[in-house]
């Protein structure tokens, strides 16, 4: 079992957040309900120590924090381990020696989460 629960300030301190930054939108209904719930729960009654509770509270969170830039910097890093992959594979390395450099800098992999 977990030692330290969700706390009513840390749920509230990530719905503003996620309010804000407009991924409070994104949830389904299902996850709006949980997470007022679980805020409704912890303002009177004390903190969240259910491991699977805690668990979807945590995902949620996650999702709540999120930034922009973040999911452009995911697909990138998704990017970057496919090239990786395919020029192993292919021998692309070889003569586009440099691309193996390129594929581990941080810009370049945000760089190509930008390109579509």
């Amino acid at each position: 079992m977990l030692d330290i629960g969700v706390t009513y300030e840390e749920l509230l301190a990530r719905l503003k957040k996620g309010q804000r930054n407009g991924n409070g939108r994104k949830l389904n209904f299902l996850g709006k309900v949980l997470y007022r719930a679980s805020l409704w729960y912890t303002r009177h009654l004390g903190s969240i120590v259910n491991e699977k509770l805690v668990e979807k509270l945590l995902a949620l969170v996650k999702r709540f924090k999120e930034t922009k830039s973040m999911k452009i910097f995911r697909r990138g890093f998704k990017k970057a381990v496919e090239l990786l992959e395919k020029g192993g594979e292919n021998g692309a390395f070889t003569w586009a020696y440099q691309l193996r450099d390129w594929l581990r800098d941080s810009n370049y992999i945000f760089w190509l989460g930008t390109v579509q």
